[in-house]
């Protein structure tokens, strides 16, 4: 799980001098600050158990996942610490991609030719996730790529690109585009919001103490959060509780009320409003859903 002492920051991806992409492995470390980045990231976890945080998404960790990141959309991802601790010879594996919007040119992407990967990056400011035979055949070119150098790479990369702009097998990590102050100054106040409410939001929060984060009075945060997120801070809390409980009711190991109380709801009646009004069903419908591995993608 995040620490509150770590302080979430912008990231500095530094490219290799023959490269204008950066091609790397990745073993989930314990404690990988929470960040973002004006680069692109597509991530593709071989093998390993842990929890991604996307945004205001909680999942665990799937082996064989593909995941893009938009420019700027907060991250990380926690390794499993008791799984790794009990299993010291066991070693995740990933591979990273990241690259800037703009490396090939500020316009390529808006070329006709390329225009559906345009539209694509754009809609990856919500975390994409994707799923069967074009996840399968990503797969198989980002192992082939991390041998390469060059324009070898960046002309695969673009294959891949296309791939995923022309599938409709995905889904959305967030429900809309996450609001990202990319300044680090600026952004460091409501980072800690942020940071705080991904570790405690399974436990009573009250407005006092979120505004004690940034200085400000309970009123003048209202506004401040609302201002910067376009939403009020407990329709964020909440929207971070919903997929929670999500990820729990996909796991199937809990009934509907033990998912309510784990998520930081003390009222069956209001999780079940926020739920329905949130994820266009009840708990026990999407639980259902979720165990009979409906194969149609669903991207809300």
């Amino acid at each position: 799980m995040l620490k509150t002492s770590q302080k979430p920051h912008l990231l500095k991806i530094i490219p290799p001098p023959e490269n204008s992409i950066v091609i790397k492995g990745d073993c989930i470390s314990i404690n990988n600050p929470w960040h973002f980045h004006p680069e692109i990231e597509l991530l593709y976890c071989i093998k390993g158990r842990g929890t991604n945080f996307i945004g205001n998404s909680i999942r665990q960790i799937e082996e064989g996942e593909i995941l893009l990141l938009g420019k700027n959309l907060p991250h990380t991802r926690q390794r499993d610490r008791e799984y790794y601790t009990q299993n010291k010879t066991e070693i995740p594996e990933s591979i990273v991609i990241q690259f800037k919007e703009d490396f090939l040119g500020s316009t390529f992407f808006q070329l006709r030719d390329f225009h559906l990967v345009g539209e694509m990056l754009n809609r990856a400011l919500r975390g994409i996730k994707f799923t069967g035979n074009t996840r399968n055949e990503i797969g198989e070119k980002l192992h082939a790529i991390k041998h390469t150098h060059g324009t070898t790479s960046v002309l695969m990369l673009l294959s891949i690109l296309d791939l995923m702009a022309r599938s409709d097998e995905f889904i959305y990590l967030n429900a809309a585009h996450y609001a990202s102050d990319v300044h680090e100054k600026a952004s460091q106040k409501i980072n800690r919001v942020y940071h705080f409410t991904i570790e405690h939001f399974r436990k009573p929060i009250t407005l006092a103490e979120v505004a004690l984060l940034t200085n400000h009075s309970p009123a003048a945060f209202c506004r401040y959060f609302k201002t910067r997120t376009r939403k009020s801070y407990f329709q964020y809390l909440t929207e971070i509780r919903i997929s929670y409980a999500c990820e729990l009711l996909r796991e199937g190991n809990l009934d509907v009320g033990q998912v309510c109380l784990s998520s930081g709801f003390n009222n069956v009646s209001h999780f079940h409003k926020q739920f329905r009004k949130i994820v266009k069903s009840t708990p026990g419908e999407y639980q259902k859903r979720s165990m009979m591995k409906v194969a149609a993608p669903d991207r809300n």
